[in-house]
This record gives C-alpha cells, sequence and structure tokens, in this order.
C-alpha cells in the first residue's frame, strides 16, 4: 500500500525585500494510511507552509512530495488541482463554508466538483453529516448554525470524497473547549475509520498527544517530539 504522504528534502523558499527566507530547509516526513500525525511548532515556523506544500497548494523548490505514491514535484498546475480534488481533504481554522449554500449542499461540494449526480452526491452528505450528529440541521445556512456545527460541516466536506490524506491546519483553534472535543473526536473517528492519513498542525498539546504520533517543525525541519 502506498503511503498516505511522503516528503523527501522538500525546501521552500520566499523572497522578502531582497532577501531570500528558507522556511522549510529538507522536510522529510511519511504519513501512512490511516496514521494520524500532529504537527506542532511556534507561530511564524512554517506550518502552514508545510501543509500548503504537502496538500499541492504551493509548489516546492527543491524535494519530492508524493501523494498516494504518485510524484507531484514537477506536475503542472492543471494535475495538481485533479489530485487535490481526488486524493487530499482540507480543514482549516475558519470553516470557509459557501453562505449562500445549506450544511448538506456544502458538505457535498467536493462530490459535485468531481461531476458526481446532485441527488448522489447529496445523499452521501447527508449521511455523513448524520453521523456527525447534523442529521436534523441538513437544510440549514452557516449563518444559522453554531461554530461547532459550522466546523463539523467543514470537516463532512474534507472526507467525503473519500481522499487519501487529510490536512488540517488548527481545525479546532476557533473553537471553546467543549466544541473543540466533539468537532476533534468526529475527526478522528472519520478519519480512522476511512483510513485516511492525516496531518494536523495545532498548538494544543493534549489534542496533538491523543494522535498516533507528533512531530515538531523546528528551524525548517522536522524532528520527533
Amino acid at each position: 500500500m502506498n503511503d498516505a504522504l511522503r516528503l523527501e528534502g522538500v525546501i521552500r523558499t520566499f523572497r522578502q525585500g531582497g532577501e531570500e527566507l528558507q522556511i522549510l530547509r529538507g522536510v522529510d516526513l511519511v504519513v501512512q494510511p490511516g496514521e494520524i500525525v500532529a504537527l506542532l511548532g511556534p507561530s511564524g515556523s512554517g506550518k502552514s507552509t508545510l501543509l500548503h506544500t504537502a496538500g499541492l497548494l504551493e509548489a516546492a523548490d527543491g524535494g519530492r512530495v508524493l501523494v498516494a505514491g504518485e510524484d507531484c514535484s514537477r506536475q503542472g498546475d492543471a494535475a495538481r488541482t485533479l489530485i487535490r480534488r481526488r486524493r487530499i481533504g482540507f480543514v482549516y481554522q475558519y470553516h470557509h463554508l459557501l453562505p449562500e449554500f445549506s450544511a448538506v449542499e456544502n458538505a457535498a461540494m467536493p462530490l459535485l466538483i468531481q461531476g458526481v449526480a446532485r441527488g448522489k452526491a447529496k445523499a452521501q452528505a447527508a449521511q455523513v453529516l448524520e453521523t456527525l450528529g447534523l442529521g436534523h440541521r441538513l437544510t440549514h445556512r452557516p449563518a444559522r448554525l453554531s461554530g461547532g456545527e459550522q466546523q463539523r460541516v467543514a470537516i463532512a466536506r474534507a472526507v467525503i470524497a473519500q481522499p487519501q490524506l487529510l490536512l488540517a491546519d488548527e481545525p479546532t483553534g476557533n473553537l471553546d473547549e467543549r466544541n473543540a472535543e466533539a468537532a476533534f473526536q468526529e475527526l478522528l473517528r472519520l478519519v480512522r475509520h476511512a483510513g485516511i492519513g492525516a496531518l494536523i498542525a495545532t498548538h494544543n498539546l493534549a489534542l496533538a498527544q491523543r494522535m498516533d504520533r507528533v512531530v515538531t517543525l523546528h528551524e525548517g525541519r522536522l524532528q520527533p517530539a
């Protein structure tokens, strides 16, 4: 079985005021299917850059990025977009739901983009939302959902297309303790049940310690915690 994610010597450099800033300095990481890895590091350490590079939203300046066994390092924009749609799910700190669509329509969006028939996509989305305790909120738009409910819709959207890799950037950072715990539990349950490899950036040490493994980004490289 292919790794969900493999990073080999990944380098990411930015230019600022005529100066080169190397944010990632040869990052190596393997995430296996069904494995949940916590990514720690102080603000400004490059965690979001690492997630964006692993998720093919930014191109690495060096090294290799492999998603589900496919080397994406030299893929063009169109090919990278297709891989993101089919193989990668994203959960962000803010839910980024589309305000004009209902909960079930937001959750179904990745399937609709892939060309799945609307009725089938909504039925699958409704099933996932029901497992997240939102069966009674399917037709509600984001403005009528609580913060915790909105993030659970975002989690459903991230896993609905059965990706091989899930990337999450502070997925509970905007929630209070009770809602953060509920959303985190559901995220872990769905990822483990589906056998998805997950890399989750967090500042919450208690949550990190409940994942399978913890790595820390320090001076542009990953270290075991």
